[in-house]
């Protein structure tokens, strides 16, 4: 079941530090495979050809957009190993920002690299937007812990 989670104020705060030799990239084009496979090891998707359908799907049409909205978590080797998406949607009847498609393959899940990525994308996301929300898990209660650290609360549950 999904929690809806909504912010009245995105924090602009600057992003917290990465551990050493971690980096933030924006999206390229070519990356939606990247994309999909992240996804894929986060749980998200089957199979990597559900994934990309699911971002072709989503996302054709709006590249200039996942230029500027959509970021890669590089490990110290240069690897894409988490992706996060700065997007909008609608709420109310209003545009407004989105957090999307957070995603941080098993292997560097819990090692303190969700705050950092959230922090970077809340304040690229706060450059278009000043309220946003985001869709999580009913039962990550981890997930709901952080995003609530950020402003975010519960507001609906599909």
């Amino acid at each position: 079941m999904r929690l809806m989670m909504y912010c009245k104020t995105i924090y602009s705060d600057r992003p917290l530090p990465l551990p050493p030799g971690f980096s933030i990239r924006t999206f390229r084009p070519g990356d939606e495979t990247t994309w999909a496979k992240i996804e894929t090891l986060a749980g998200e998707f089957a199979t990597v050809t559900e994934a990309l359908q699911r971002f072709h799907s989503e996302f054709h049409g709006y590249e200039s957009d996942l230029q500027q909205r959509c970021f890669f978590l590089q490990n110290p080797e240069g690897e894409a190993i988490g992706t996060i998406m700065a997007w909008y949607g609608e709420y109310q009847g209003r545009k407004i920002g989105r957090i999307h498609w957070v995603g941080i393959v098993p292997d560097y899940q819990g090692k303190k690299l969700a705050k950092p990525l959230l922090t970077y994308a809340l304040a690229e996301m706060s450059k278009y937007h000043q309220e946003g929300y985001l869709t999580t898990q009913k039962d990550n209660e981890r997930a709901i812990r952080l995003y609530e650290a950020y402003g975010f609360y519960p507001i609906e549950t599909a």
